[in-house]
């Protein structure tokens, strides 16, 4: 193990003591490493690494009343596997000491508490280390004595954090390792939020450190590099100094960027009750912005205008964190998603929700800015992992260079009790989300204040009901079936006659994509399409919900040019999320859905055009192309192989393929890239009857020789023309 204790004693500061580099110059990135936010007085930045063009800290340390905490971006940097790493090990040993204030001389004299992992204590010990494993539900009783605790924040129960930040403050030194975006996705419950809940965040805090849902990119080789010299820019303060320093006219280069971009990635996660930078942040908007900064869809706020920028961040934040019961409207709501007519009321409303269907459930009904709703359930269904859903624009802008809407503009509420408060600064669709298995049953749900929103549910909804339900008052609508959800402007409705029909036609769309994936046409919760101002990749993107930008409002309600001519690039959006990892290797994740947008086009509008990039004139431009570079680079290149098996062997080896893999056992599933590629060659080759060895050996694809010999006892085969 390279775990070593040789650095001395240091002197708390702003900027890092310089023997916690003591023998280092590169560190391992263990993963995807996630970012943490310095903004403390005197935390300090230890290692950054690149995120969006800028630098982001991942490793840093602060002081917390007499005690000291280190902040590691992955918890990988506390396991036995990364402290083997020499240099790793070497940074981590120097960072255990400082957290512990002891000399290395004294190193044999320091007690260590591990939090849950037998693995590091066994590493610990191994190096001639004190440690005293900490489990059960009783550890954080068991501190004193300690010079050291060493812990993952996402096994810290709630219980134990006050316990914790005590004996840190009286003292204790406090090594905590993980990342912000792997409790916000995997971790949170309903309701929580990483600024406010992760408890590695609940106790950073305190010390001017906090873990944001931003990750930093890892270099090819795995390994950051080390430097002592960090920018000032970096860290809160600093950052805060070079845009003082600015004239009122802006300017400034990467440095000023670099500031801008820091103090942004903090906001975006800073506790509204913050008293270590927000008063410093809060005098520095109020000199440079006297008049509140808007993102608009047609008027972006860029990163160029650093003030204004660092401005929406901090309302945004702001916004997000006000109590319900404090609740007060924010201009940018009314932009952004807009707001209702003043004269439209709020009114009680109970809604039926089928709790054997997960995910989101439309009430129609519109929380306005700054109002709180009312929502009441039977007492048995509090409490069983419900919660309150305000907007269903959950995109995430902050790592954009320019804003069209707040970066964040959605709130969710745990229903913990019968009747809970929900409602947002900025206003938006109120939603009741459900867990997975949840057994409920269908439970009545009662919702007071909320403005009627234009909902047509497919089957259910008449004619006459959808003539009233259009002119609904909020400013936005759903389409829905048990199948596709569309979310868009309610002015993109007001004039649709026969939502039935359009709809009929959305539900044969998924009835294909379900039919290629080999998956029943009754789904257990629908896909849903949601229009923003602004989306956070791409020009759409895949996921729950999918995203659009606003032009695709029209194309989405236009069943005459939908019947004509198809919708690609929806298609392919619907396509990902039936896709599946097994036959989809490594770079082939926008390849293998163009098989659901070619499935699509064939089967809902046949006749119409595929992509102009799979026309017979690009494809032998692309097939010239690979015959001199011996390369399939693009995705519609690779996707070359798949239209070939198409034309020669039609679909149905495709689904068969398909439904084999979706009832393979875990331990049967392919699990590398190299794997992958050869399950595919086998099953494909064995369904169709012939040996596709030398089809994909001609394509330069990659099948193992194992594989290849695994069909050759089939008749080979190659396209009449190939290539």
């Amino acid at each position: 193990m390279a775990l070593s204790l040789a650095v001395s004693e240091v002197a708390i500061a702003a900027a890092p003591p310089a023997e916690v580099f003591a023998g280092v110059d590169t560190v391992a990135m263990p993963g995807v490493v996630g970012s943490v936010c310095v903004f403390g007085k005197e935390a300090f930045a230890v290692a950054t690494a690149a995120s969006d063009g800028v630098q982001l800290p991942f490793i840093a340390g602060g002081t917390c009343g007499q005690g000291r905490i280190v902040a590691c971006g992955h918890n990988g940097y506390i396991s036995a596997k990364t402290l083997e790493h020499p240099s790793t090990g070497k940074l981590v040993s120097n960072l255990m000491l400082w957290a512990a204030g002891v000399k290395p001389q004294s190193a044999g004299q320091m007690k260590i508490g591990v939090v849950d992992d037998r693995g590091l204590v066994q590493a610990l010990q191994k190096a001639g280390l004190a440690v005293q494993p900490l489990d059960g539900d009783g550890w954080s009783r068991s501190l004193h004595g300690l010079s050291l605790v060493i812990l993952s924040p996402r096994k810290l129960e709630s219980r134990h954090v006050e316990p914790v930040l005590d004996w840190v403050r009286k003292g204790g030194g406090l090594l905590m390792a993980d990342a912000g975006w792997v409790w916000e996705g995997y971790n949170a419950k309903p309701g929580e939020v990483l600024s406010r809940d992760f408890a590695g965040n609940r106790i950073g805090r305190h010390a001017g450190l906090m873990w944001s849902s931003r990750n930093v990119e890892s270099p090819d080789d795995k390994q950051a590099p080390v430097a002592s010299d960090l920018p000032a820019e970096v860290t809160c303060h600093g950052a805060l100094e070079r845009l003082r320093g600015l004239p009122p006219t802006g300017g400034g280069g990467a440095e000023v960027k670099q500031a801008s971009a820091t103090l942004e990635a903090t906001v975006a996660i800073l506790p509204v009750d913050d008293e270590l930078l927000r008063p410093d942040l809060e005098a520095l908007l109020k000199d440079r912005c006297p008049e509140m900064t808007i993102p608009r869809p047609r008027a972006a706020v860029p990163e160029s205008n650093f003030f204004g920028r660092l401005q929406v961040a901090y309302e945004t934040r702001r916004v997000l964190d006000t109590p319900v019961d404090q609740l007060q409207p924010h201009p940018m709501g009314d932009v952004f998603p807009s707001q209702p007519a003043e004269r439209a009321k709020g009114v009680r409303q109970a809604v039926m929700v089928d709790t054997a269907r997960p995910r989101w459930h439309s009430t129609g009904l519109y929380a306005r800015s700054g109002d709180a709703v009312t929502v009441t359930v039977p007492k048995g269904a509090a409490g069983q992992g419900l919660s309150v859903r305000i907007g269903p624009h959950k995109d995430k802008l902050w790592h954009k260079d320019k804003w069209q809407r707040a970066p964040e503009i959605t709130r969710t509420f745990a229903i913990a009790e019968p009747t809970t408060l929900a409602g947002s600064g900025f206003g938006g669709l109120i939603y009741i989300e459900v867990p997975r298995d949840c057994r409920l049953g269908t439970i009545e749900v009662t919702i007071d204040g909320g403005v009627p929103a234009p909902l047509y549910v497919h089957g259910e909804t008449t004619q006459a009901d959808w003539r009233k339900a259009r002119s609904a008052p909020a400013p936005w609508a759903e389409l829905a079936s048990s199948k596709f959800i569309i979310t868009l402007p309610a002015d993109a409705i007001r004039n649709l006659d026969r939502p039935n029909d359009l709809m009929d036609y959305w539900d044969r769309v998924l009835d294909a994509c379900a039919d290629l994936a080999t998956i029943p046409h009754e789904r257990q919760s629908p896909e849903r399409f949601v229009i923003d101002a602004q989306i956070s990749a791409g020009y759409m993107h895949a996921g729950y919900p999918i995203m659009a930008p606003l032009n695709l409002a029209e194309e989405v309600t236009d069943l005459a040019t939908l019947q004509r001519k198809g919708n690609w690039g929806v298609y392919h959006e619907v396509g990902h999320n039936h896709q599946q990892p097994e036959w989809t290797w490594d770079g082939l994740g926008e390849v293998t859905v163009n098989l659901f947008s070619i499935y699509v086009l064939e089967h809902i509008n046949p006749g119409a055009p595929l992509h102009g990039a799979i026309q017979p004139d690009k494809l032998a431009r692309m097939t010239a192309a690979f015959d001199r570079t011996g390369k399939l680079d693009g995705p519609f290149e690779q996707l070359m192989p798949y239209i070939q098996l198409r034309a020669a062997f039609g679909w149905e080896p495709f689904q068969k393929v398909f439904a084999e893999y979706l009832a393979l056992p875990e331990a049967e599933r392919p699990k590398s890239t190299q794997e992958r590629k050869d399950q595919w060659l086998v099953r494909f080759s064995e369904t169709v009857g012939h040996d596709l060895g030398p089809f994909y050996a001609s394509w330069k694809i990659g099948m193992s020789p194992e594989a290849m010999q695994k069909v050759r006892h089939l008749p080979a085969w190659m396209p009449e023309k190939f290539r």
